[in-house]
């Protein structure tokens, strides 16, 4: 849902920023890192959901928890994500026709559905829970969108690099649940959403996007990269990791790590990302 940003007004700024080659100034920061680890520049952070940005639009219809916002420094972007957020929807509500150029922006629906339109197409489609929209932006389009209540989704927001997305043409595809079913992967329950095994074509390079269902509490050692990054979602449950505890709404972030220990019960979904990009980002 691009309602889950305050953008509508300060596109024209934007644009501005990114031929100039400053940084993004339209979005605002979130919260402070709680800091768990960080030895040989390996670094994992908690982000407890009130120390994240939280904001609150459409007269209280509309709460958002961002784990990735735009500003502090101490939580800011990294890599080609620059813009995470979290929404739970109260009462119905609509984004009115707005526009976006450049990124891709991915949004996953958890519960209930929402509707969007767009002038390439003007048809309403329904997006149901489980389901989720790639949507590369690229040379331009407006879209608008209605917003169930009950509704709660992820719209998250990446640089694919900006300066050859522009020159091409919009294109989005939705998917369903039932096109995504969990395989088992390091003895845990996984959906791969993007990345290996998953027919997903995103724009982003190298983007990695799972889903870690943990049935009963495990302890588990998660193997990573340690040339990517990464956040972790608790999108439900609880448990610990690297001995700091975690519940739903929390982020974990992670870079130059070669595992994550944890001891949990829930779901985990997590972004991983190269840590260096070929080209700029336009945030940065």
């Amino acid at each position: 849902m691009s309602g889950f940003i305050p953008f509508f007004n300060k596109r024209r700024d934007f644009l501005k920023s990114v031929v100039a080659g400053t940084a993004l100034t339209i979005i605002h920061p979130f919260k402070i890192f709680a800091n768990i680890k960080k030895e040989n520049q390996a670094m994992i952070r908690v982000i407890k959901k009130s120390e994240q940005f939280n904001d609150v639009i459409f007269g209280g219809r509309f709460h958002a928890n961002k784990p990735v916002f735009q500003g502090k420094t101490t939580v800011k972007p990294y890599s080609s994500l620059f813009y995470w957020s979290n929404g739970y929807v109260h009462e119905k509500c609509e984004f009115g026709l707005h526009p976006h150029q450049g990124f891709e922006i991915i949004t996953f629906l958890f519960e209930d559905k929402i509707a969007p339109c767009d002038t390439q197409t003007q048809v309403w489609r329904d997006l149901r829970a489980g389901g989720f929209q790639v949507v590369q932006w690229n040379s331009g389009i407006q879209h608008q969108e209605r917003i169930t209540e009950g509704s709660r989704a992820f719209q998250i927001w990446f640089d694919p690099n900006f300066k050859q997305a522009v020159q091409q043409k919009p294109a989005y595809v939705d998917y369903h649940s039932n096109d995504f079913q969990p395989t088992m992967e390091a003895g845990v329950a996984t959906i791969s959403y993007i990345g290996s095994g998953s027919k997903v074509q995103a724009l982003t390079p190298d983007l990695t996007i799972k889903k870690l269902i943990f049935q009963q509490k495990t302890k588990k050692s998660i193997a990573l990269n340690e040339q990517c990054s990464y956040t972790f979602y608790v999108l439900k449950g609880d448990g610990i990791v690297e001995n700091s505890p975690i519940a739903q709404d929390d982020a974990i972030r992670v870079s130059g790590s070669s595992s994550l220990n944890i001891d949990f019960e829930g779901e985990l979904f997590y972004i991983e990302l190269p840590t260096v990009l070929p080209y700029k980002a336009v945030w940065e």
